[in-house]
């Protein structure tokens, strides 16, 4: 199996875990209850919900803190829709942040702690050359820490908004998929609490909607690493053809 098939898989595998983790919690009144008081928590927020969570998401993503639970979390308090926007907006502002410290920091700082490594390397070079394409593919790619690559983009050429654009956009299945679990999550408990009593189609639509965000999230997980390495590939050719060193 590809290693990014593989990387796609595992983490698809452990947003499933802890969705049906939850579900299988969610019979035990004691989680039941702290699931309850967490919800009415995010309820009292009101309005200021939609500020203080997209912070914390971009809080993870400028600390390198795993974001998938709150990924998840977006689906889970906010719904498929809401939870991905903020999500999205939340890794776009960690995104901007790591993209203006970039700046600050500056190249010499970047080539003794990120481009010493061979892949990270190759990939800086990519995004010289091809730019925004790079930052896409970079996004998409399973097995690159996106968190850290947003560090990079910020000596690059390539300007502030166009970045943020392709970052959105890379981001957006991801999260898309996470929410979507989370979603699913919240179903089951309300499923559970006997909140709500689904029809057949409604176990089709949720589940055909869950096999095909699952299928298009691994296929362009796959078709990102592809990419990345034959850039990673060709990139040494193209530096000795430039007389780059």
């Amino acid at each position: 199996m590809h290693p990014a098939t593989k990387a796609t898989v595992a983490q698809i595998a452990l947003a499933l875990f802890i969705v049906v983790a939850l579900v299988w919690l969610a019979q035990s009144a004691p989680f039941l209850g702290a699931v309850e008081e967490t919800e009415n928590v995010v309820r009292r927020w009101g309005a200021l919900s939609i500020v203080v969570y997209p912070l914390l998401v971009m809080a993870a993503t400028v600390l390198f803190l795993p974001g998938g639970v709150l990924s998840l979390g977006g689906g889970f308090f906010f719904g498929l829709w809401w939870g991905t926007v903020l999500v999205l907006l939340g890794n776009l502002l960690g995104a901007a942040v790591a993209f203006w410290v970039g700046q600050r920091l500056g190249r010499r700082f970047v080539r003794e702690r990120i481009l010493c490594d061979d892949r990270w390397a190759a990939l800086d070079r990519a995004i010289a050359r091809r730019g925004p394409r790079i930052i896409f593919f970079s996004q998409l790619n399973p097995l690159f820490p996106t968190s850290l690559f947003n560090y990079l983009y910020g000596i690059t050429k390539v300007g502030f908004w166009e970045c943020m654009k392709w970052v959105a956009l890379g981001r957006l299945p991801g999260i898309f998929l996470y929410c979507y679990f989370g979603t699913l999550g919240q179903l089951g408990i309300r499923i559970l609490r006997g909140e709500s009593v689904p029809g057949p189609m409604d176990y089709i639509l949720w589940g055909g909607g869950l096999v095909l965000t699952i299928v298009v999230a691994a296929v362009l997980g796959h078709t990102a690493t592809k990419v990345i390495e034959e850039y990673r590939r060709l990139a040494p050719e193209a530096d000795e053809g430039t007389g780059e060193n």
